[in-house]
């Protein structure tokens, strides 16, 4: 198949990252059992959101507040999920500055996103998001549609099934998340055998 170096997808380190990140956040908040689990988290996008598509909330986050909050902002209770959180930003955020249309496969985020993020410093960008327990957004809980693909056929033993249900996830994502302009996109979703493939192994 023909490489277009113009739009170079995720890279296996990056699938890797992915993989690491989902197995993380899966272990930290669901109750799925070992094969389920590892099934799950091989699939080839983030299973949370970090609020890509909420402009309003990041422009809020990201102003310069010289004053401050007048209300204290509620933060995560589990050391766990802060970590899962500031390892996942940070990982976006070296991404959206190397590649971003590797970083809006995984994530399905939005150009303005991306660039919002990258225009800052990793520590000025972490220290606006803090631990906020409102940033990190499951998608196996919303839209409800859509989680329970994921955790219904999306963690099946069988390869072809659990392979389809997780690319029409992917495919929802990409487009409902403003990817018009990239009609490489769609295409770019359905070419992305190799890295489940070869996670396949391990489940």
């Amino acid at each position: 198949m023909e490489h277009n170096s113009e739009f170079p997808g995720p890279s296996p380190d990056d699938y890797a990252n992915v993989l690491a990140l989902n197995t993380a956040f899966i272990k930290a908040t669901s109750e799925l059992k070992g094969p389920q689990r590892g099934r799950l988290a091989a699939a080839p996008f983030l299973l949370f959101s970090l609020r890509e598509d909420d402009v309003g909330w990041w422009a809020s986050v990201l102003a310069d507040q010289r004053q401050g909050d007048l209300m204290a902002v509620a933060e995560h209770e589990s050391p766990e999920l802060r970590r899962i959180q500031t390892a996942a930003m940070s990982f976006l955020w070296q991404l959206a500055r190397r590649n971003p249309y590797a970083a809006r496969i995984i994530s399905g985020a939005t150009i303005e996103w991306c660039e919002k993020i990258s225009s800052l410093p990793l520590v000025t960008l972490l220290n606006r998001i803090g631990g906020r327990d409102d940033l990190m957004v499951s998608r196996l809980d919303q839209p409800v549609a859509l989680g329970e693909r994921l955790l219904g056929s999306g963690t099946s033993s069988r390869r072809q099934i659990r392979r389809s249900s997780q690319l029409t996830v992917l495919q929802t994502l990409l487009t409902n998340s403003g990817f018009d302009n990239y009609t490489r996109l769609p295409a770019a979703a359905c070419r992305m055998s190799g890295p489940l493939r070869v996670l396949d192994k391990k489940s």
